[in-house]
């Protein structure tokens, strides 16, 4: 499906809330007008995050709907149903740290994520020195540039698919690929943060490479610790260009304080939402199957 994005200048307000909230910067303000950035559409995923969160309606993205594909969100958490149906992905995070009693009970929830197996083999690691955070960056993104450079060698690029198996590696070419053509230049030189997203805090899920069924534990536990984080009013979302770096970069499993014998699979970023969404997205399963 061909992307199409368009503002109502007669509805739109200028708040820029859309130039922020969108996770591959697709929106610009100049001369107090918002526009679309013509060479990022291609990098829309339809996630719905502008709709969602401009207050006038004034965005249309071609294939999202606000009469049929969102829903006001109800006024407080008091239900499963309304916990589920108002988190969203945060990405845009206040200038504020995030209270270490706060990322406790975070830890806590984790605690009572069901193991396949017992004992629990998750560990994790809760970074809440934002400077870390930021010194790491550098590192990531240099991996990722390798990474680019390598998918251009027709040798590597076998060696790279081998390695990591077809459904990651058709991530990296469909959506990982588009994405660092785009922006790593901006990334590099400090103007755009793609990977960290200025995040006050940063959990990382690991364990012994030993261990059996470590990942499925971990996923489990992931979302546990995002369920629990909104129940806070604390925004995060998991990021899964941050445990591949951490791995083939030494450097970065020392500044974590990773063990050797670990392995980085999830990592969720944190901090206080920069914005309040005004309505939730409504998504359809590939398919359903009574039998």
């Amino acid at each position: 499906m061909e992307k199409e994005i368009s503002i109502n200048d007669t509805l739109c307000k200028k708040c820029k809330v859309c130039v922020e909230v969108c996770p591959n910067v697709i929106f610009q303000t100049n001369n107090n007008h918002t526009s679309v950035k013509s060479k990022r559409i291609i990098l829309c995923i339809l996630c719905g995050q502008c709709m969602a969160a401009c207050p006038e309606k004034a965005i249309q993205v071609k294939g999202l709907d606000y009469n049929k594909d969102f829903f006001d969100l109800p006024e407080a958490i008091n239900s499963f149903n309304s916990l589920i149906q108002s988190r969203r992905s945060v990405r845009a995070f206040k200038d504020m740290p995030v209270p270490k009693d706060l990322l406790e009970q975070i830890v806590n929830a984790i605690t009572f994520a069901p193991p396949s197996f017992p004992p629990l083999k998750t560990e994790i690691t809760v970074i809440q020195d934002k400077q870390l955070i930021k010194d790491s960056l550098p590192h990531m993104i240099n991996l990722y540039d390798k990474l680019m450079q390598g998918l251009k060698n027709p040798i590597a690029k076998r060696i790279i698919r081998r390695k990591i198996g077809e459904e990651r590696y058709r991530a990296i070419q469909n959506h990982i690929v588009p994405m660092f053509n785009i922006k790593l230049p901006f990334m590099k030189n400090g103007t755009e943060d793609a990977i960290t997203r200025n995040a006050q805090a940063l959990i990382l899920f690991h364990a012994n490479k030993q261990s059996d069924n470590f990942t499925t534990d971990i996923y489990i536990a992931l979302a546990y610790a995002l369920l629990k984080a909104h129940t806070l009013g604390i925004g995060a979302t998991a990021i899964d260009l941050i445990p591949p770096a951490i791995e083939r970069t030494p450097l970065l499993k020392q500044m974590f304080k990773i063990p050797k014998e670990n392995i980085v699979v999830a990592s969720m970023i944190l901090g206080y939402p920069k914005f309040k969404y005004k309505r939730a997205i409504q998504r359809q399963l590939k398919s359903i199957t009574w039998i």
